[in-house]
């Protein structure tokens, strides 16, 4: 998987959490959820089924075909054109994104380091006789240290737990160096260090993500309130517990450098203290119905995340020219070749203009029976013309492999004649990119469900059509499908009678003038000001010469000015495989008037 390809699934993904995280938040504030010990789990599993997206979820994978196809990687024709390179924008975010990640490194780093210096610090020994007895009641093993650069009460350790106090904790009143202690010891009972730096690394890798801070700051919250709760059910004082939590935050804390249990959070106090005021139950009833509510919220925004921002699996290993194709056209296996068990690569030199189009190839080799159709899929294939060095030449090798036995090889149907109303149940579009294909499906007017009659399919067929003029949309009445693809210009029985008509750029297809008439400013244009330009489609013949005309755009008036200049006009003729061939190439035309 590239860089662009993995920024691509990352931003997906991003918007994929951010819409669970959104539609959970919502669902806990719908239900009013106040328990901790609920919420806690809530926002805990919440965050572990954002993390587990990307390995439940399916990937979008190309569809698999009767032929395999691998492209050598372009080189320019133009050998002083720079080559194409990652994007500037995708190069500074990327640099971005890997400088967060190693700065949130550098500060667990310092972190880690300072909880060493802590470890080492003077022992809180001995301990009053109030709090040792506590701690040989909650957790024997914890060892206690005093530390003149702690703002505040600190717990860290799994095998080895130590508690940090500060300084002043020597001054503070029984009662609230009790409730302090019970605190800490609390959190090393429950082994909320292994949590909270989890929570670390997982904010460090995802610092960009503001969802995901929420999402571990929601849960952090959370612990501290179901330990504030442990805490007074075991000191039975919760005036004296409000008074620990505020005789710590007289002094400013210090930046939560340390992936550490931290007694107190200057952000979290507001919240800690209201909840303390206040008796916070949840009915059995209210937790059932919040469970099965927020699972189904949880189930339906995961399903419009996952449909809305699919992620993409990475291409099958092939040369990076094979990305870069807008759609593609699998050949189809000729029935000659079906019938002889004939099979084997066909390998193909390509060209392609500036547009991305196939302008021109031929066959370098492969199997008689097989070229033909090789040829006829290669001239209808688009390449991205913004992410590589165009005009290019490069290989491109068609692997023909016989279907096993009893497997039907694909047949491409015709579209009826008449079209019976029916209800549509999917649309199947094939040859487009991922981008291109949710593009496409964004502008249809048809959706899954509706009743398709003659008028909607035919107004399908011409949105698809202007999206891309190769492709072509027909519809499958009994099945209830639509399906888009790109149609061959010729069926394979007349591409094997000779070569095939083919598309060229306008732009390349002007190089090849021979003879070009200059169109006449019609004087009835010219009297009412009209200038502007005529877009005309040409066919034109094995010889050069202009077979026929279509107007694509322009005023009538300019028009007819311009299909009889062109019709004159005469080009070199076109070579396909060494052999002449039919062009279908853009015209324009452009009238001026003298200013």
């Amino acid at each position: 998987m590239n860089a662009a390809h993995w920024i691509a699934n990352l931003a997906a993904w991003s918007a994929q959490a951010v819409a669970l995280v959104a539609a959970g938040g919502m669902a806990a504030f719908a239900f009013r959820l106040r328990a901790p010990l609920v919420r806690l789990a809530y926002w805990q599993a919440l965050l572990a089924i954002c993390l587990l997206l990307p390995a439940v979820e399916p990937w979008r994978r190309a569809a698999d075909s009767n032929v395999e196809i691998s492209t050598t990687a372009a080189r320019p024709v133009s050998p002083g054109r720079a080559p194409a390179s990652f994007p500037p924008w995708r190069q500074a975010l990327l640099f971005v994104l890997v400088s967060g990640c190693a700065g949130r490194a550098l500060w667990l780093a310092f972190g880690f380091r300072k909880l060493r210096r802590w470890r080492q610090a003077r022992a809180f020994s001995p301990l009053p006789p109030r709090l040792d007895q506590l701690r040989a009641n909650l957790a024997p093993r914890t060892e206690f240290r005093l530390s003149s650069s702690a703002s505040g009460p600190v717990t860290f350790g799994l095998l080895r737990p130590v508690v940090v106090l500060p300084a002043k904790f020597a001054e503070l009143l029984p009662d609230i160096q009790e409730a302090i202690v019970c605190h800490e010891l609390l959190h090393v009972r429950r082994r909320d260090w292994i949590f909270t730096v989890a929570e670390q690394f997982i904010g460090g890798a995802l610092w960009f993500h503001p969802a995901i801070w929420w999402l571990i700051g929601q849960a952090q919250l959370a612990r501290e309130q179901a330990v504030d709760r442990d805490a007074v059910a075991l000191t039975g004082n919760r005036g004296q517990y409000l008074n620990a939590l505020l005789a710590m935050v007289v002094d400013r804390p210090e930046l939560d450098l340390a992936p550490a249990a931290l007694f107190l959070r200057k952000r979290h106090l507001k919240n800690r203290v209201a909840l303390l005021l206040k008796e916070v139950t949840m009915s059995k009833q209210k937790l059932i119905s919040f469970c099965a509510a927020s699972c189904g919220v949880l189930l339906a925004a995961g399903w419009l995340a996952l449909h809305a921002f699919p992620l993409q699996a990475a291409p099958v290993p092939q040369e990076a020219a094979a990305s870069n194709l807008l759609h593609s056209v699998p050949p189809k296996y000729p029935q000659a070749a079906l019938e002889k068990r004939i099979e084997g690569p066909v390998v193909l030199e390509v060209h392609i203009d500036a547009q991305g189009r196939v302008s021109d190839t031929k066959v370098l080799s492969g199997a008689e029976e097989l070229r033909s159709a090789a040829l006829e899929a290669i001239l209808q294939w688009h390449y991205n013309p913004q992410a590589m060095t165009l005009p290019a030449t490069m290989q491109v090798t068609m692997d023909f492999k016989l279907p096993k036995e009893g497997t039907p090889v694909a047949v491409v149907p015709s579209a009826p004649p008449y079209l019976s109303p029916f209800t549509l149940k999917s649309i199947e579009i094939e040859g487009l990119s991922t981008a291109a294909r949710d593009e496409l499906l964004g502008r249809l007017t048809i959706h899954v469900g509706d009743t398709i009659n003659g008028d909607a399919m035919q107004s399908a067929a011409e949105t698809v059509h202007a999206f891309d003029e190769h492709l072509r949309a027909w519809a499958s009445p009994d099945s209830g499908v639509v399906k888009v693809a790109v149609m061959p210009q010729r069926t394979a029985g007349s591409a094997q009678a000779g070569p095939p008509r083919i598309r060229v750029g306008g732009n390349v297809q002007q190089a090849k003038l021979l003879v070009k008439v200059q169109p006449v400013y019609p004087a009835e244009a010219k009297a009412q000001g009209i200038e502007g330009q005529v877009r005309l489609q040409a066919i034109l013949g094995k010889d050069g010469k202009v077979e026929n005309l279509q107007v694509l755009s322009g005023d009538s008036l300019l028009a007819v000015a311009a299909l009889d200049a062109v019709r004159q006009w005469q080009y070199q003729t076109t070579l396909l495989n060494g052999d002449p061939v039919e062009v279908v190439t853009e015209i324009q035309v452009n009238f001026t008037l003298a200013k």
